[in-house]
């Protein structure tokens, strides 16, 4: 066997050096060029196959496949020991849970900036109102500082007058009116001027006023009406 490996080294050795041998007498000879010659040792003397191209990246089906990357994690532990292979799914499982542990105190950050941003509108409101009502009061009272005056001269000349008289005034004012006026004066004042009040129309007009001084009072009110 030994022998017949030698023999067949010898042969290949006396055929590579017989080829060249050749090539060089063709090309001293002018028969072949470089290129041809190029040609004649590819075919003789082939190139070795190229590598095989590395196959496309796949997309990570951990980031498609949600239920996969339990399966990724028990292939990064193929091989590992017992104890490794425990080390390292806690650690995974504590940086997970550090990682939802963050975001979570972030969302309760959010939530009280909103909780924060939520109570000053409503105090700013709150403020808000009671200011308008202080601005409404305010006008209010500057109404009533500018017409009480003539309201009280008006009320006396009603009390200095006969009942039938007032009553007769008091047909042409509104029903508002004279409920402010009936409510201001003495309840025997007040009694008089209404029983002045006879015709169906008269008694119809005094019969709402008597109803408007009623709902005030039963309301609470003071019966002023604007």
């Amino acid at each position: 066997m030994k022998k017949l490996f030698t023999v067949l080294t010898l042969a290949a050795a006396l055929n590579f050096i017989f080829v060249l041998g050749v090539a060089g007498w063709l090309m001293q000879s002018g028969h072949v060029d470089k290129a041809k010659l190029k040609q004649m040792r590819e075919v003789l003397f082939p190139p070795p196959p190229p590598p095989a191209e590395p196959a496309q990246p796949v997309a990570d089906a951990s980031t498609t496949r949600p239920s996969l990357r339990l399966e990724s994690l028990m292939a990064k532990l193929a091989g590992r020991s017992a104890a490794d292979q425990v080390e390292f799914i806690q650690h995974t499982f504590d940086a997970q849970m550090l990682l939802l542990d963050r975001r979570q105190r972030e969302l309760a950050d959010l939530q009280r900036q909103v909780d924060l941003a939520n109570e000053k509108l409503a105090a700013d409101r709150a403020t808000f109102e009671k200011e308008q009502q202080a601005l409404a009061a305010r006008e209010q009272a500057a109404a009533r500082m500018e017409t009480d005056k003539g309201f009280q001269d008006t009320l006396q000349l009603y009390t200095a007058m006969p009942s039938k008289k007032v009553k007769e005034i008091f047909m042409t004012l509104s029903e508002a009116i004279v409920q402010q006026y009936l409510e201001a004066m003495e309840p025997r004042t007040a009694a008089k001027i209404i029983k002045e009040f006879k015709t169906p129309e008269e008694t119809a007009f005094i019969q709402k006023v008597l109803e408007r001084m009623r709902q005030a009072q039963a309301s609470g009110g003071n019966g002023k009406s604007s």
